[in-house]
C-alpha cells in the first residue's frame, strides 16, 4: 500500500477541516488520527503541524477552531487535566462547532469536561483504531449535511481566511514528495500522483535466537515500529505475511534478537522482497540488563534508517536501483549517528548516489550534510572551512534541482560563516516557507540560531515545535532541554534531559548526557557520581563551588573562584563560568565566558544568555566581544534585539542597537 496523501477533492471547494484538540503528551496519537482522518478524505488541522513559521500560535489556534467543521478531541489522562484543551472547548461552545471525543484509553472525564461534552458522542478508540476512526469520520459528514448553508457555508466563508484553501490546494499540486536525505529528514508532502514504487515496510518480525528471551518480545518490537511509523504517516507499515502482488520493489524488515553475554545483540536487516537483495543491516548491541527496553531502540535506531532511506527514495520519480538505494541507505545509517565521528562516514556513500543519479536533488542535500558532518568532526580548520565551501556548493546543487528542497537550505545555513548570523536566518525562513520536514529539523535549527542571537523565547516555540515532530532522535530533545536552561527553566528540562538520555544510542553516550544534565540542573548528588565521565579536577572543583555557594562564607567562595580559574582550560566547560558569576567573580566569568563562545560552535553565543550569566553583560568588554561574533550587525540590520534589551534594566549595550 501507498500512502499518496488524502483523498479529498479540493474541485468541489475549499471544506472547513477538522480541528485536533489534543495533549502535549498525546501528539504522537494526535498526528495519527489526522492523517488517518485525511486518508479517508476529509482534511484535518493539528497545530504542531498547521501552524505556519512566524505565526502567533495562539491567534492561529483560535481562528482555526473558529471555522472549523468539527472538533475532534484526542482524550486521555492528559487531556483530562489539560487547561488549553478546557479553552479549546470552550471556544468551540462559543462558537458552535461540534466536539466528538475519541478515548485512547477508558478515562472517565473530569467535572469540567463532563460539563463541555455530552456522552452521546464519545468513541473509544480503545476498542478498535481503525473502526473508531471510520466512525468519527461518518460523524463529521453527518454534522456536515446536516448543517444550513447559513451555519456551515457562512461561518467558513465569512471567518475563514484563504491560507486553508490555499494550504491543501498548494498541497495537492506540489505533491507529498517525501522525505529525503541529508539526514534522512522525512517530509510529508502530498504528490500528485503515487510514486511508482510503494513505500511500505513488511513486518517479516525478529526472530528470537536465545530461549531465555521473553516469547512476548517479537509482537512488542513489531507494536514499537508500528507506533514509530505511524507518527512520521508517510512510510507505511504492513504486517501482512507475504509482500503484495506484482514487479515494483516490496520492502520487508526483519533480523534476528540473541543473547550474547551481558549484550543483546540485534541484527536488523531491510531487504527487497522482489529481488532478494539485502538493502541494509545492522549490527546493534544493547545492555542486556534492559531487555524490556529493547523494543524502543528498534523502533528508533533502525525505524530512523529506513524511513530516512526510503522518504528520500520516495522523492525521486521513479524507482531507485537496488544497489543505489543501498548506498542511500549507508548514508542514512550515517547521518543519523549522533555519535559525530561515525556521522562523517554518510559522506562517501552519499557521493557515489549523486555519481550515479546526478539528478536526484535530495541526495545533493546528503552531500551537503556529510560535509557538515566532517567540518564538525574535525579539530583541522582548513579541513572544516573546505568541508564547509563543498557543503555549501552540494546544497547549492540541490537546490538549483529542486528550489523547495528545504534539507538542503537548512543544511546550507549550517555550513555558512558561523558568524554570519544574517545569512543564515535567511536561509533557515526560507527552509522554514518550503517544504516542511517531518522531523522538523528546520525548526530546531533555527530554535537553536534565535538561542545563539539570544532570542530565547522565540526559540522555545520553535524547539517545542520541533521536539513535537520528531522526538525520537537524541538531539530534539536535548537541546530543547539546553535552551530551557538558558531561559533561566531548569526545572522544566529536566524531563526532556531524560527523554534524550532514554534514546541515547549506547550506555556512554547516556552517562555523556546525564553529566550534562547533572551540572545544567545544579544536582550535586548527580554530580558526585564517579561513574559520569567527568574529568576528576573539573568534578572537584564543580563540587567545590555549589558548597562554597550554599554556604555563603566568603572566604570558601574565594578559594572556590580560584580552583575553579586553575583548570586547565579544556576543562572549562560551560557550567565553569556560569559558577563564577554566582559566585561573584562577574569579570572571570566574562573573561572565561568570552573564550568559550569565541572559540567553540558550541554553545557558541548561546552561553551569555544563560541567566547565571547576565552579570556579565554589562561588562565592558561585551560589545567587542558581540562585535567579534557578528552579534551586532545581526541586531542592527534585522532591526531585533535579545530578550534581554526588553528587560526593564537592561545592560549597556543594548543602547548600541
Amino acid at each position: 500500500m501507498n500512502e499518496a496523501g488524502p483523498a479529498i477533492d479540493h474541485e468541489a471547494g475549499p471544506t472547513p477541516p477538522v480541528f485536533i484538540s489534543y495533549a502535549t503528551a498525546d501528539r504522537s496519537e494526535a498526528l495519527k488520527l489526522c492523517k488517518a482522518i485525511e486518508r479517508r478524505g476529509t482534511a484535518c488541522w493539528i497545530a504542531m503541524r498547521d501552524v505556519r513559521p512566524g505565526e502567533n500560535y495562539q491567534e492561529a489556534i483560535v481562528q482555526s477552531l473558529r471555522s472549523a467543521r468539527a472538533v475532534a478531541l484526542v482524550f486521555s489522562e492528559a487531556a483530562n487535566t489539560s487547561v488549553e484543551i478546557k479553552k479549546e472547548l470552550s471556544l468551540a461552545s462559543r462558537y458552535n462547532v461540534p466536539v466528538i471525543a475519541l478515548r485512547l484509553r477508558d478515562v472517565q472525564p473530569s467535572d469540567a469536561f463532563a460539563y463541555e461534552l455530552s456522552t452521546r458522542q464519545w468513541i473509544n478508540a480503545f476498542e478498535g483504531w481503525d473502526r473508531s476512526v471510520d466512525t468519527l469520520v461518518a460523524r463529521v459528514a453527518q454534522i456536515s449535511a446536516s448543517a444550513t448553508p447559513a451555519t456551515a457555508g457562512g461561518r467558513a466563508a465569512s471567518r475563514r481566511t484563504t491560507r486553508f484553501s490555499r494550504r491543501w490546494l498548494a498541497i495537492a499540486a506540489g505533491g507529498l514528495l517525501a522525505l529525503g536525505a541529508a539526514g534522512a529528514a522525512w517530509r510529508g508532502m502530498r504528490p500528485t500522483a503515487p510514486v511508482t514504487h510503494a513505500m511500505t515496510v513488511r513486518l517479516a518480525g525478529f526472530q528470537l535466537l536465545s530461549a531465555e528471551l521473553p516469547a512476548r518480545l517479537r509482537d512488542t518490537v513489531d507494536a514499537e515500529i508500528n507506533a514509530a511509523f505511524s507518527v512520521a504517516g508517510v512510510v507505511g507499515v504492513s504486517t501482512a505475511p507475504a509482500p503484495p502482488p506484482g514487479t515494483a520493489p516490496a520492502y520487508a524488515l526483519g533480523g534476528t534478537i540473541q543473547r550474547d553475554g551481558a549484550t543483546i545483540r540485534v541484527i536488523s536487516r531491510l531487504v527487497n522482497e522482489r529481488s532478494g537483495t539485502t538493502l541494509w543491516s545492522h549490527t546493534f548491541d544493547y545492555d542486556g540488563n534492559e531487555v524490556s527496553r529493547i523494543p524502543r531502540h528498534i523502533a528508533v535506531d533502525a525505524g530512523n534508517v529506513v524511513r530516512c532511506g526510503l522518504f528520500g527514495a520516495s522523492t525521486y520519480d521513479k524507482p531507485l536501483p537496488d544497489a543505489v538505494l543501498r548506498d542511500y541507505m549507508q548514508f542514512c545509517e550515517g547521518h543519523w549517528n549522533p555519535n559525530l565521528q561515525d556521522g562523517r562516514k554518510a559522506l562517501v556513500p552519499a557521493q557515489r548516489v549523486v555519481a550515479a543519479v546526478p539528478d536526484f536533488s535530495w541526495d545533493w542535500a546528503a552531500v551537503a550534510g556529510g560535509y557538515w558532518k566532517v567540518s564538525r568532526s574535525t579539530d583541522d580548520r582548513r579541513i572544516a572551512e573546505a568541508a564547509r565551501a563543498s557543503g555549501r556548493e552540494a546544497a547549492d546543487r540541490a537546490v538549483a534541482i529542486d528550489p523547495r528542497n528545504s534539507e538542503a537550505l537548512y543544511i546550507k545555513s549550517m555550513v555558512v560563516d558561523r558568524h554570519d548570523w544574517i545569512g543564515r536566518e535567511a536561509l533557515l525562513k526560507r527552509a522554514l516557507a518550503a517544504r516542511r520536514l517531518d522531523c522538523g529539523c528546520e525548526y530546531h535549527q533555527y530554535g537553536w540560531m534565535l538561542v545563539n542571537v539570544g532570542r530565547t523565547a522565540e526559540a522555545l516555540e520553535e524547539l517545542h515545535r520541533a521536539n513535537d515532530m520528531l522526538a525520537l532522535y537524541v538531539h530534539t530533545p536535548l537541546t530543547l532541554a539546553d535552551a530551557l536552561v538558558t531561559a533561566g527553566k531548569p526545572g522544566e528540562a529536566i524531563a526532556f534531559y531524560d527523554a534524550a538520555i532514554d534514546l541515547a544510542p549506547d550506555a556512554a553516550f547516556a552517562k555523556r548526557l546525564t553529566s550534562y544534565k547533572a551540572m545544567d540542573s545544579r544536582d550535586t548528588a548527580l554530580l558526585a557520581d564517579p561513574a559520569l565521565p567527568l574529568p576528576t579536577q573539573l568534578r572537584a572543583a564543580l563540587l567545590e563551588g555549589e558548597r562554597a555557594l550554599a554556604s555563603a562564607d566568603p572566604a570558601a567562595r574565594a578559594h572556590a573562584v580560584q580552583t575553579l580559574l586553575a583548570l586547565e582550560e579544556r576543562q572549562q566547560w560551560e557550567a565553569v563560568p556560569k559558577l563564577l558569576a554566582d559566585l561573584g567573580a562577574n569579570h572571570e566569568a566574562f573573561l572565561v565566558a568570552s573564550r568559550i563562545a569565541t572559540t567553540r560552535e558550541y554553545p557558541g553565543p548561546s552561553l551569555f544568555w544563560d541567566r547565571s550569566l547576565r552579570s556579565t553583560l554589562s561588562d565592558p568588554g561585551f560589545p567587542a566581544v558581540a562585535r567579534q561574533l557578528g552579534l551586532l550587525d545581526y541586531w542592527k540590520t534585522g532591526r531585533t534585539r535579545p530578550d534581554v534589551c526588553n528587560e526593564k534594566q537592561a545592560p549597556p549595550f543594548c543602547s548600541m542597537i
